[in-house]
C-alpha cells in the first residue's frame, strides 16, 4: 500500500491488482449503465451518460483509495502518492473509451437507439470475455481454468444483457 513501509514488489502488485481491478469494475458498471439507459435518449446522449457515470465512479473510488491510504500512512500525502492513487484507479473510466466510441460511430451512421445499445451491450460482454482471458493468461491460467476464468468474466457482460431484458 502506497505511504506504508513495504517491499516495492508488494506496492507494486498491490498497483497493479487495483489497475486491474478498475478495468473490469468499468466495464460492468459501463454494461450497467448501458442496460438501463432509456432507448428514447440519442446516441451520444448515452455515450456522455455512460462516460460521465464512470467518472463519478473513479472520483468515488479514488477518494476512497486516498482516504484509505491517508489513514495507512497516517500523514498527508506526498505529490507521488496523490498521482499513483488518483492514477491508479483511471482505468475505470478508460475501460470504456471502446463502447463510447463505437455509439459515436453508431450516431454517424445514425442506428436506432435501441439497436445501438442492444450491439454496445454484446461488445461490453465480448471487451470482458477478451479481458477474463487476456488476465488468466497474465494469471498463468491454462486449461479448464482459464476457460473458467473467461467464461466467468463473460457472464458478467451477459448479465447486463439480462438486466435489459428484465427492465425493458
Amino acid at each position: 500500500m502506497v505511504g506504508q513501509p513495504q517491499a516495492t514488489g508488494a506496492t507494486s502488485t498491490h498497483r497493479e491488482t487495483r489497475r486491474h481491478a478498475s478495468h473490469v469494475y468499468g466495464l460492468i458498471i459501463g454494461g450497467a449503465v448501458l442496460a438501463t439507459v432509456p432507448e428514447d435518449f440519442r446516441l451520444v446522449r448515452v455515450a456522455l451518460n455512460l462516460f460521465i457515470t464512470l467518472v463519478v465512479y473513479w472520483a468515488a473510488e479514488t477518494y476512497v483509495h486516498w482516504i484509505s491510504v491517508r489513514t495507512l500512512a497516517g500523514r498527508a500525502l506526498t505529490s507521488a502518492e496523490k498521482r499513483e492513487v488518483v492514477g491508479d484507479g483511471w482505468p475505470l473510466v478508460a475501460a470504456c473509451a471502446v463502447p463510447v466510441a463505437f455509439l459515436v460511430v453508431e450516431a454517424l451512421f445514425r442506428v436506432e437507439t435501441a439497436l445501438a445499445v442492444d450491439l454496445a451491450l454484446g461488445l461490453n460482454a465480448v471487451l470482458l470475455l477478451v479481458v477474463g482471458w487476456r488476465m488468466g493468461r497474465a494469471g498463468h491460467l491454462r486449461g479448464g481454468a482459464l476457460v473458467v476464468a473467461t467464461v466467468a468474466a463473460g457472464l458478467l457482460g451477459v448479465a447486463m444483457i439480462v438486466l435489459k431484458i428484465a427492465l425493458h
